[in-house]
C-alpha cells in the first residue's frame, strides 16, 4: 500500500477506459470544439454530449488525487519472471493477433483485477481520517490451471507489502499486504493453453481460488469475464473487490478497465439547470480514470448523470490521455439505485473527435457509508473486439 500518510488523497486504483485503436465507423460531421477546458457543472442534459466539446483539458482534469495516480504507477510496476517465460511470450504473441473467439487452436486470457482494503474514490471527501489501524491481508490467490501471470501491484507499500519471490508454482501467487486508511491490489492475467490435437477438455472447470484473513472464495475462471463484485468483509469499512474481463485477443482491440468516485448532488430540486430552459436536472456528478488489461493508466474521465428535456435518464463525460489531450466524448444511460438520483450503473459508447463511435463502456457503482456517493467500477472495450463487446453490454 503507498504509504498513507503521503497519499491520503489518493483513494482509488483506479481501473479502465481506452480510446486508441481505429477500429470504427467513420463519421462526417466533425465535433464541434472549444477552448481547453469545459465547465462541468453545467451540463446540458438535453445535449448528446453534455454541451461539453471535443477540446484538450488540464493534465489530470487538474485534480491533485487524479495526479497522485501518475507519481503512483512507478512503485505498482513488477517484474514477473514468467512475463519473460518462453511460453507464455509464445501465447501472448497469438493474443496480440486478430482472433477468433471460439478458435480451439488459441489460448484463452483472462485478466482478472483485485483490490481489498477502505474502497473509495479519487475525491478528498471520501478519504478516511486517520488513525486506522493494520489490516492483514497476507494470503494466497491459486488457479487450478493454467499459469498465473502477475501483471502490476496497485499501491503495495514495497518491501512490506510484496510478493512472495520465488512462486511455489505457475499456479500460485503468494503475497503479503497489509492495509490502513487505503487498499492494496493486484492485477493477474491468467492464461489457459488451447487444446492439444485430440486432447480433450478437462471434465472440472478451472477455478480461482482466494485465501485470506478476511476473505476467502473461489470462482471458476470462465464465469469471471462476466463478475464485478464488490463484498464486505468487516465493521470497519474494508471489502474485497474482484472484476475480470476473460478473452481471446488481448491487444489487437485494445480494452481494459475504468472506475472512480461518483456524488449524488444534495437536492434534485437545486439541481435544475438554470443556464438555458430544457437543459434538463442535474442528478450528479463522476470522475475517474482509464487503463489497459494490464493496469497502466492511460488517461481519465469525468462528467455528471441527470435527466433530460424528456425525462430520459443521461450519463455524458469526457475521457482525456494522461496528460490532457482529448479522446473523446462519452454518451449513455444510467439506472438509479435506493433513491432517485443514486447512482446503480451505467452503460455508454465514446465518440472520437471525427464524430465516429469507436467504442462501449459500462460499470456499476458502489454506495460509501456516510457520504452521497461512493465508487464506480466497470470495463470498456474498442468495437472491433466482438467477444469484449459482450462483456461490457
Amino acid at each position: 500500500m503507498l504509504n498513507h500518510r503521503r497519499f491520503m488523497s489518493l483513494l482509488l486504483a483506479l481501473g479502465a477506459f481506452a480510446l486508441l485503436a481505429g477500429c470504427s465507423n467513420e463519421g462526417s460531421d466533425p465535433l464541434a470544439t472549444g477552448p481547453t477546458g469545459d465547465d462541468y457543472d453545467s451540463l446540458d442534459f438535453s445535449d448528446e454530449f453534455g454541451g461539453l466539446t471535443a477540446s484538450d483539458e488540464d493534465e489530470a482534469f487538474g485534480e491533485d488525487a487524479l495526479k497522485a495516480l501518475l507519481l503512483a504507477e512507478e512503485n505498482e510496476e513488477v517484474a514477473d519472471p514468467l512475463c519473460d517465460d518462453a511460453q507464455v511470450r509464445a501465447w501472448e504473441r497469438l493474443g496480440n493477433l486478430p482472433a477468433n473467439a471460439h478458435d480451439p487452436a488459441r489460448p484463452h486470457f483472462t485478466y482478472v483485477r483485485l483490490r481489498w482494503g477502505m474502497l473509495r474514490g479519487p475525491e478528498d471527501t471520501l478519504a478516511v481520517e486517520p488513525p486506522c489501524g493494520a489490516t492483514d491481508w497476507t494470503g494466497v490467490i491459486r488457479a487450478d490451471r493454467g499459469t498465473v501471470v502477475v501483471k502490476r501491484l496497485i499501491r503495495f507499500e514495497r518491501p512490506l507489502d510484496h510478493v512472495i519471490w520465488p512462486r511455489l508454482d505457475r499456479q500460485t501467487v503468494a503475497l503479503v499486504s497489509h492495509t490502513y486508511c487505503g487498499f492494496d491490489g493486484i492485477v493477474l492475467q491468467i492464461i489457459e493453453p488451447p487444446l492439444a490435437t485430440g486432447q480433450e477438455a478437462p471434465e472440472t472447470p478451472n477455478k480461482l481460488h482466494i485465501d485470506m484473513p478476511l476473505y476467502s472464495a473461489e470462482f471458476n475462471v470462465a464465469d469471471l469475464a462476466d463478475l464485478d463484485e464488490v463484498t464486505p468483509v468487516d465493521d470497519l469499512g474494508n471489502a474485497f473487490q474482484i472484476t475480470g474481463f476473460g478473452l481471446t485477443d488481448i491487444d489487437y482491440c485494445p480494452k481494459g478497465f475504468l472506475s472512480g468516485a461518483w456524488r449524488m448532488l444534495p437536492d434534485t430540486a437545486v439541481a435544475v439547470v438554470d443556464s438555458c430552459d430544457g437543459c434538463g436536472i442535474r442528478m450528479g456528478k463522476w470522475l475517474g480514470a482509464w487503463t489497459d488489461l494490464t493496469g497502466r493508466l492511460k488517461g481519465f474521465m469525468r462528467g455528471g448523470y441527470g435527466v433530460n428535456a424528456e425525462g430520459e435518464r443521461v450519463f455524458v463525460g469526457k475521457a482525456i490521455g494522461r496528460g490532457g489531450r482529448f479522446h473523446a466524448l462519452i454518451r449513455g444511460t444510467w439506472e438509479p439505485a435506493g433513491a432517485e438520483n443514486e447512482l446503480a450503473t451505467f452503460q455508454g459508447e465514446w465518440v472520437l473527435a471525427g464524430g465516429s463511435v469507436d467504442g462501449l463502456l459500462g460499470g456499476e457503482a458502489h454506495p460509501v457509508e456516510g457520504y452521497p456517493g461512493g465508487f464506480y467500477v466497470g470495463r470498456w472495450t474498442t468495437l472491433c473486439d466482438d467477444e469484449a463487446a459482450e462483456k461490457v453490454r
